[in-house]
């Protein structure tokens, strides 16, 4: 398995893999009827870093990393106090 940043052209092979969790409504707080074109700007968002998980040249999975907001930094430091 290869773990890389997402290209352009993996738009609709990330869509395959974000649709059915979307669409489940247990993962992200995202609207379960979003479309692909609001589905893909949001994943691909500049603030993301995104990657995909490549297998035998399919993708199989994404993520994708983004910092940490100044208000979740101090609801974290209250909690932890």
């Amino acid at each position: 398995m290869l773990i890389r940043p997402a290209a352009d052209g993996d738009r609709n092979a990330i869509w395959n893999v974000i649709e059915p969790i979307i669409r489940a409504g247990e993962t992200y707080t995202l609207p379960r009827n979003m479309d692909k074109t609001a589905a893909i700007e949001y994943w691909l968002y500049e603030a993301h870093e995104v990657f995909v998980a490549e297998e035998n040249g399919d993708i199989v999975g994404t993520y994708f990393l983004q910092a940490i907001s100044k208000a979740a930094v101090g609801t974290l430091q209250t909690a932890a106090t």
